[in-house]
């Protein structure tokens, strides 16, 4: 899996709805980066993603984490990790790649289900 920035990740990102237009699908996950799952990318990384020392410091109901975003395509794995300074800047970037590959879906084909008689 290939760790990005965020810009890089949307224009990746682009490029695998650009590829699934055909087949495929690609999948996008958010997850929230807790507590347990920074300590675990410092011991693996040596380094923490930007926003992560500030919670790692102050634990709390308060505390803004950051967000693991990851998006699989076939065989081609991408990731990124978007402080909470980011995210509103991620997000615009993000529906924008949204709205321009929206084209692809498919119309669900809907049965129309016979009304039961009432007896």
């Amino acid at each position: 899996m290939r760790e990005l920035d965020p810009i890089a990740f949307t224009v990746e990102l682009g490029k695998l709805y650009e590829q699934s237009k055909t087949t495929g699908t690609v999948a996008v996950t958010i997850k929230r980066m807790t507590h347990a799952r920074l300590k675990k990318v410092l011991q693996i990384k040596k380094n923490l993603p930007k926003g992560g020392s500030h919670v790692m410091e102050n634990e709390g109901p308060t505390v803004e984490y950051p967000c693991l975003i990851r998006a699989a395509y076939k065989q081609t794995k991408i990731s990124t990790t978007v402080s909470v300074d980011e995210f509103s800047k991620f997000q615009a970037a993000y529906s924008t790649i949204i709205r321009a590959y929206m084209d692809t879906l498919k119309k669900k084909e809907r049965v129309k289900k016979a009304k039961k008689l009432k007896t």
